[in-house]
């Protein structure tokens, strides 16, 4: 039996968070809650011209408010996600200026106050050129725009904003380990990880011993 009834995936861009948050809550008969940013039109005006920054971070906040609330009205005893609303601010400190920055925390202070926070964060950690192959393979032509440098200023924004989540259990897990042509073992290796519990705070994990 499952030690967290709410279960949050995080990483970079192209870490893979959907892939397994959606194996996760297929294998596991969990409700799967993603993240929505195909309607966000300012995310892709966004990267071919950053004054559309502080466009895309208000959308965010507004979208991911209104899917939390309804989300969040409707029972649920297992939820996997794909992401980690608050990591807003990771992409705020990086585009924003410091007075955009305070006008987003203000608004995600006030919007998210009720929304529940999940039980375990999973972090999957990737090499950049690996993310690189996967945005590419992916072919999100907005996402075209992406460079390496945005990447790794991404990467370096994770680790200090990980730093400074409180209260709850962060697994740090090399992206590599997860193998999905071995369903079973994968099965196996996460049933085992989230059974366990663990204290608050940064844990780095071997799926493979």
């Amino acid at each position: 039996m499952l030690k967290y009834n709410h279960i949050a995936i995080a990483g970079n861009i192209g870490a893979g968070k959907t892939t397994l948050s959606s194996f996760l809550a297929k294998t596991f008969n969990g409700d799967l809650l993603l993240e929505e940013f195909e309607e966000n039109e300012f995310l892709k005006d966004f990267y071919g011209d950053n004054s559309y920054a502080l466009h895309a971070e208000v959308q965010f906040v507004l979208d991911r408010s209104k899917q939390l609330f309804q989300f969040h009205s409707q029972p649920h005893n297992l939820i996997f996600s794909d992401y980690y609303p608050l990591k807003s601010l990771i992409f705020s400190k990086m585009n924003l200026s410091s007075k955009e920055f305070d006008l987003i925390n203000e608004l995600m202070g006030s919007l998210y106050k009720t929304v529940p926070k999940p039980d375990i964060l999973l972090f999957l950690n990737r090499p950049l050129d690996e993310l690189q192959k996967n945005i590419i393979s992916r072919g999100r032509l907005y996402e075209k725009e992406i460079s390496p440098d945005y990447l790794f200023s991404l990467s370096k924004g994770y680790e200090n904003f990980l730093q400074r989540i409180d209260g709850i259990p962060i697994l740090y897990i090399n992206a590599n380990e997860i193998n999905l042509q071995k369903p079973e073992w994968l099965e196996k290796s996460f049933k085992e990880l989230l059974s366990h519990q663990h204290s608050a705070g940064i844990k780095r994990i071997n799926l493979i011993k």
